[in-house]
């Protein structure tokens, strides 16, 4: 698997970029939710070479104007950015995690979560013996 050159980068080939792979994501990935995040993936070869690709999304009607989505969005792929050694690496994953809370919460209190939301997707993977 390609490893980004940046120990915690997050390139181009890591974001979900085909319609096929989020309508598969939508239609039968699993899901687990922890506050602000619910996390939807499913495992799935990806057309990369990669270990995981992800999407951001943040509802339209919980933040309507664009300048705030997008900084939720920034703030969400930024905790993601710094926790991503946490995912397995001998796997492909497909990731969408939506930001599911009211207001704009501190970047330290998301990147806590994001943490613990990570460590269970990796946990739910060694407890059904895929790992």
């Amino acid at each position: 698997m390609a490893v980004p050159k940046k120990p915690l980068g997050l390139p181009k080939a890591y974001r979900i970029k085909r319609k096929k792979i989020m309508d598969a994501l939508i239609g039968e990935g699993e899901s687990l939710f922890l506050y602000p995040f619910k996390l939807i993936y499913k495992e799935m070869p990806l057309p990369e070479d990669v270990p995981f690709q992800m999407a951001v999304g943040v509802s339209k009607k919980r933040f309507r104007k664009a300048v705030r989505r997008n900084r939720v969005r920034r703030l969400v792929r930024e905790s993601f950015r710094l926790e991503q050694h946490r995912l397995p690496s001998d796997r492909q994953l497909a990731l969408l995690i939506v930001y599911v809370g009211k207001e704009e919460e501190k970047f330290d209190f998301m990147r806590r979560r994001m943490a613990r939301l990570l460590d269970m997707l990796t946990q739910k993977f060694k407890d059904n013996g895929q790992t």
